[in-house]
């Protein structure tokens, strides 16, 4: 085969493979687009409200499925990886462009993999919740934040924790000394260290 034909070749391919990756780009936008919607839906609507830490929820529900999303979509799409990666000469060019696809791995991996783990997270955790009594706990105010997206903090089990609060609680917070006030929590205890909260209230010692 002579060299033009090679290069005609060469051409027609990347011709090819450029407009199946077109096709499919228009297809993984609709779909991170969905995904969006998705986990917009699932923490307005569906997403309890609880209190509580374990290192078990970052390894299992967050790390883990961040993991094997960023791996799935490097595999699936090592093809357009390694074509992109190869078309760069410069080093620096090279690294934006594994720094870049990383970053948008992280975020797709966490938009799809990351939602169906915390969806099922959320499921188990409300089914193992309503086997569990009903609690009342006092937990000690440690702060009133009163600018922008306004919230309660507090200490439970030697962590800090947050409450958002509306703009009428929030505007009764100025003048409120957060030592003078505690927070009482009707909880039910879910999996490892978690518990659902049912409802709050701000109470003055």
């Amino acid at each position: 085969m002579h060299l033009r034909e090679k290069q005609k070749l060469k051409k027609t391919e990347q011709k090819k493979f450029k407009k199946k990756e077109k096709k499919r780009e228009q297809i993984h936008y609709l779909l991170v687009i969905l995904a969006m919607i998705f986990c917009i839906v699932n923490f307005t609507f569906y997403d309890d409200n609880t209190i509580g830490h374990d290192v078990r929820y970052i390894i299992y529900v967050f790390c883990l499925p961040l993991v094997i999303g960023i791996l799935f979509f490097g595999i699936y799409r090592r093809e357009f990886l390694i074509k992109t990666y190869l078309s760069f000469k410069e080093t620096y060019a090279k690294i934006y462009v594994i720094g870049f696809y990383l970053l948008q791995g992280i975020i797709v991996s966490y938009l799809s993999f990351g939602q169906i783990a915390n969806v099922m997270w959320n499921y188990i955790n409300k089914k193992e919740a309503a086997k569990n009594k009903i609690e009342i706990i006092n937990c000690n105010v440690t702060g009133f934040y009163t600018k922008k997206n306004p919230d309660i903090s507090f200490e439970f089990k030697n962590e800090t924790e947050v409450f958002e609060v509306n703009s009428e609680t929030n505007r009764k917070n100025y003048n409120r000394n957060p030592k003078d006030y505690q927070l009482e929590i009707t909880v039910q205890k879910g999996i490892w260290n978690y518990y659902i909260v049912k409802h709050w209230e701000l109470k003055k010692i």
